[in-house]
This record gives C-alpha cells, sequence and structure tokens, in this order.
C-alpha cells in the first residue's frame, strides 16, 4: 500500500499514521488505572476518534474501503486477530521495511480489544514539554526516560498537519527521509539551531520549534526539544534561545538554550547515545535500535502477563506436541483488562466467547478444536 503511494509526503504520511495509530493505542496505559476505578488501558484496540489528540486517525481507520485501504485490509484479510494485535504487528511491519530490514522487532500476540476506553484520550502527552513525557512514559507507563527518548525517535516517519495536529511539517530534512527510519531525529535536534516558532493565540496551538534558514515545514516538539535542552523552565517566547548558536540560528537568535544534563540526565544521555555521531564502528542506528526494540516490546506488552509466540502452523509434524488434553483446560479465573476478577460462567453469560474462548476458557466456549 505504501509503496502504491506516489508523493514521499503523502507516503511517510500514511506509514507514520500507521505507527502513530499503535501509539496512541498503547500511550493510555495507566498502571494505576484499575485502583482510580478507571480502566487500565494499553494497546486494546481501543481509541477515542473523535477526541483532537486523535485528529487524523479516521482518515487511516474508517470504514469506507476506498478510503481507508488499511481497514479494510484488516476487514478482509485479517479479522481473526484483534485490532490492538493487527496495529502493534502493522506499526511493526512498517518500522521494518522503513529501516532496511534491519530492526525486526519480536512481536507475541493475543492482545485483547476493548470497547471502551473513556480515559485513553486525556492520557496522551501534550507537544508542550517533559512534564508531559514524564507524566506519560514514566509515572503512568511504568517506562524509563531512555524508554521515552527512543520511542519518541519515531518521529522521524512521517510528518505532522497542520489540520490534525495543528504542528505542521516534518522531523527530518526531507520527505523522502520521512520514509526512512533511523537515527536522524537525534542528529537533527542535535545539529540544527532550533529556536521557537510562535502561532497567533486566537489559534489555539502550543508553539514548537523551527531551525535555522528558509526551510521552515522542517519542526521539532517541545516535547522532543526538552529532552535535550532545559526549555521547560524559560520563557522561550517572550525571551527566545537556540538550541545551537554555532549553527545557522533563524531571526539571528544568539542566546543558547540551557542543556537539560542537570535535570533529565538520563534522556540527555540517551539522545546523545543515540545520535552516535562520531562513531565508525558497527552501523550507527544500532544504539538506537536497540534501545527502541526494548522499549517498543514493554510498551506494546503493558498490561498483559503474557502473549503468545508466532509459529509456523504450516509445519508437518507425525504428532501433535502436546495433546489436546494437555492443552485445553479453562483456568479457574483470570484478570480481565480493567482489573476485575472473571470465571469463565461470566464469559458464556455475557457472549464473551469471542474474547476469552481461545486462551481463557477454550472448553466452556466450545473453542478446543480451532479458534473461537
Amino acid at each position: 500500500m505504501a509503496n502504491a503511494i506516489t508523493d514521499p509526503g503523502d507516503r511517510g504520511h500514511f506509514i507514520g499514521g500507521i505507527v502513530r495509530l499503535a501509539a496512541h493505542d498503547f500511550m493510555d496505559y495507566d498502571l494505576n488505572g484499575p485502583s482510580n476505578g478507571e480502566e487500565l488501558g494499553g494497546a486494546d484496540g481501543c481509541i477515542d476518534f473523535s477526541n483532537a489528540a486523535n485528529a487524523g486517525l479516521s482518515d487511516l481507520w474508517c470504514d469506507d474501503p476506498d478510503k481507508c485501504p488499511f481497514k479494510a485490509l484488516y476487514d478482509v484479510a485479517y479479522p481473526f486477530m484483534s485490532k490492538a494485535d493487527f496495529w502493534i504487528a502493522s506499526a511493526s511491519a512498517v518500522i521494518k521495511n522503513t529501516s532496511n530490514e534491519r530492526l525486526d522487532m519480536k512481536f507475541r500476540w493475543g492482545r485483547v480489544d476493548s470497547d471502551t476506553c473513556a480515559h485513553s484520550s486525556a492520557r496522551l502527552p501534550e507537544p508542550s514539554g517533559c512534564d508531559q513525557v514524564e507524566s506519560t512514559f514514566i509515572n503512568r507507563m511504568g517506562l524509563s526516560w531512555t524508554d521515552a527518548t527512543a520511542l519518541l525517535g519515531a518521529h522521524t516517519l512521517g510528518r505532522g498537519d497542520a489540520n490534525f495536529s495543528g504542528h505542521p511539517g516534518t522531523w527530518v530534512r526531507t520527505d523522502e527521509e520521512s520514509n526512512i527510519f533511523d537515527r536522524k531525529f537525534y542528529t537533527e535536534l542535535l545539529s540544527r539551531g532550533w529556536i521557537p516558532r510562535t502561532f497567533p493565540p486566537e489559534d489555539n496551538i502550543d508553539n514548537d520549534w523551527v531551525w535555522g534558514g528558509a526551510n521552515l515545514s522542517v519542526m521539532m516538539l517541545n516535547t522532543d526539544v526538552c529532552l535535550y535542552f532545559d526549555i521547560d523552565s524559560m520563557d522561550v517566547i517572550n525571551a527566545p534561545c537556540c538550541t545551537n548558536t554555532s549553527a545557522n540560528c533563524r531571526q539571528g537568535v544568539s542566546v543558547q538554550c540551557p542543556l537539560s544534563n542537570n535535570i533529565r540526565s538520563e534522556a540527555f544521555a540517551a539522545v546523545e547515545a543515540f545520535a552516535n555521531i562520531g562513531n565508525t564502528v558497527g552501523n550507527p542506528n544500532d544504539p538506537f535500535f536497540t534501545a527502541f526494540a526494548s522499549a517498543w516490546e514493554r510498551a506494546t506488552e503493558n498490561g498483559y502477563e503474557s502473549l503468545n509466540e508466532l509459529r509456523n502452523n504450516c509445519e508437518i509434524t507425525d504428532q501433535p506436541s502436546q495433546s489436546p488434553s494437555q492443552t485445553c483446560v479453562d483456568v479457574d479465573s483470570f484478570i480481565d483488562r480493567k482489573g476485575n476478577s472473571r470465571a469463565c460462567t461470566w464469559v458464556v453469560e455475557q457472549g464473551k466467547c469471542s474474547r476469552f474462548g481461545n486462551n481463557e476458557c477454550p472448553v466452556s466456549c466450545g473453542c478446543c478444536d480451532g479458534l473461537c
């Protein structure tokens, strides 16, 4: 599908949208949700497409097969998968393809779709600064600053849109580069002279950053810049600073933005490690790829105690590896995604065998001879 899109900007927007769809699904995970009377969230195939935080994603996931061929692909070829699994698998495939197959991340299946996610959109980070990164990735998702810094590197794919996020531009130099998954997000962050781009107050848009020169379609968000520069504590609009005064800072701004090494030392170190500037040993993308794969696995499997390994169902064997009597048994009880303890009698009574029949309640749901 991506290869059928001839314009590189539109192609980057499409593949970046798939990664964004998966990320907006898993970024609403809150390890404290059930204790606060809210849903756990995470990769559960549930997104509020009407919320402004998810603007544009409905152009990718709608019921019109001509306008949304990605959704049509799921409906026609992959309905046996949960949406959550399909979105994660698709985003992983995008990253594998756009990294020239250097980043082939492990995929495990078994995520369960949720019908409701009332608190999802409110948990997504605003692009205003690192307080949002901390509240989303660190406090709610339970990740590290290294994980968060690696996941934000996915901004290298695609672009922001004025009609959706309100922040127009790519994170890398050209539309062609926005089709490549690599470390360039970090090298751009360090090498350019970024200064704040201001919007009229009536637009109700957070300010973001552009780099020097005439190309104002290239940008960074506050949540990107703050990983390496201490901009959260500055009045950068009334007293603007430049992230790299040795570069060509736009509008002649000569005040150097302070570094974040004393307040976010882990994120600061991660940016330098992932940029990997000047290192000629091995592939320069390796530090970023290694960290991203680890962070992606944690983020996409948050909330699941166990998921299933892929296997080749076409393999011919003389005998099954396990007899049905060993594998087809109901669990005594299980915890659903809202943190409630459930039994298989509840699954049958509520008509939820399509969700819990394969793994938790195969006997009660009559799923022993095949997938429900």
